[in-house]
This record gives C-alpha cells, sequence and structure tokens, in this order.
C-alpha cells in the first residue's frame, strides 16, 4: 500500500484480506464507467487531431469564411495544421495518460491482484444537525471524510475502532464497518 495515501498516525492497526466476488465486480464496473467517461473524450480529441494533421484547411475554413483569407494565409494554414495536429495528439495523450495512470490502473492492480486492506483506526465524528448531514473522517489523503446516516452515526463511537476496507492501490472505500455491522455511507458521483 502506497504510504503517503494514508495517515499512520491515526492509524490503530492494518491487515490485508481476499477481496470478495461482490467487491472484486464493484472495482470492475468503476473501471468501466472510468473507461466509457474518458475513452469516447480521448477518441474525439484524436479525431481533431487527425483532420488538423492531414487537412487544415478543411479544418480551418470550417471555423472561419474562406472568402476572407488571402494566399499568404491560406499558405501559413498547410503549413501550420500538422504541427497543430500533432500538438493537439501530444497534449490529448499526456492529459489522458496521466488520468490513465493515476485512476483507472491502480483500480486494475487491484482487480489483479484481489487483495483489500482493512485499516482499523479510531474515527473523528463531525455532525451538521441543520444540514441533516454527519460525517466520520477516514485515515486516508485523498479522501479525508465520508458522509454517513444519523442513526450510523449514533452507533459509531469515539473511542472504539472502526475497520475501513479499501482497495490496496487505488484505495477505492469498499465497506466501513463497526463491531461486523456494516455502516452506510455516501459517495459523490466523481468517487
Amino acid at each position: 500500500m502506497p504510504k503517503e495515501k494514508l495517515l499512520h498516525q491515526q492509524v490503530s492497526f492494518i491487515e490485508e484480506k481476499p477481496l470478495q466476488a461482490q467487491e472484486l465486480q464493484q472495482l470492475k464496473d468503476k473501471v468501466f464507467r472510468l473507461i466509457i467517461i474518458y475513452l469516447p473524450i480521448y477518441i474525439l480529441f484524436l479525431g481533431v487531431a487527425f483532420i488538423l494533421y492531414y487537412d487544415a484547411m478543411m479544418a480551418f475554413k470550417m471555423v472561419v469564411d474562406p472568402s476572407d483569407l488571402d494566399d499568404e494565409e491560406m499558405a501559413r494554414m498547410w503549413k501550420l495544421g500538422p504541427y497543430v495536429g500533432v500538438f493537439v495528439f501530444l497534449i490529448a495523450t499526456i492529459f489522458f495518460g496521466k488520468i490513465f495512470y493515476q485512476t483507472i490502473l491502480p483500480l486494475i492492480k487491484d482487480i489483479k491482484h484481489k487483495t483489500k486492506t482493512l485499516v482499523f483506526y479510531k474515527p473523528e465524528k463531525t455532525a451538521m444537525a441543520f444540514f441533516n448531514r454527519y460525517y466520520v473522517s477516514t485515515p486516508l489523503f485523498t479522501k479525508r471524510r465520508i458522509e454517513i446516516d444519523e442513526n450510523d452515526f449514533n452507533v459509531i463511537s469515539d473511542t472504539e475502532n472502526i475497520c475501513l476496507e479499501v482497495s490496496k492501490s487505488s484505495l477505492f472505500i469498499l465497506k466501513l464497518k463497526v463491531n461486523d455491522k456494516q455502516i452506510n455511507y455516501y459517495t459523490s458521483a466523481h468517487s
């Protein structure tokens, strides 16, 4: 487990267990959703880069009225088009490659290794009763608090450990338990 992604001063102890079939499917669904989101956008950028590389004038004519251009500007577009296409390709590949290595690849590693990490820690509770929201801290750098139900909030004690089950590489939250009772938590749309 990456040490920089976990706050060790809050952790009581850590252990590893194999992933269950339901948790493995949850990780596969997450990978599929991320690919469905990012792959079409990347393909769109590749299409734009391809058009700019091979036919910059046609792409430019779609944006600007060709009657406004003189011969010198048309010649400049023929020269600059391939460079702009390569630039768009490189920027898109670097950007989506970074997204792949930070989000999708750790999930694929978790699916491959089929292990999860159980983190036992003493939580800090935050109640926002006016807004009907209740939060519990986590020892993760990426997600410091998670929202839970009011009934589950009252079950959690400040003195006893709770168990946070996360995938090993991506630290995707699988379960939250108190004394073998599963706590329902709410996830945001992007997590």
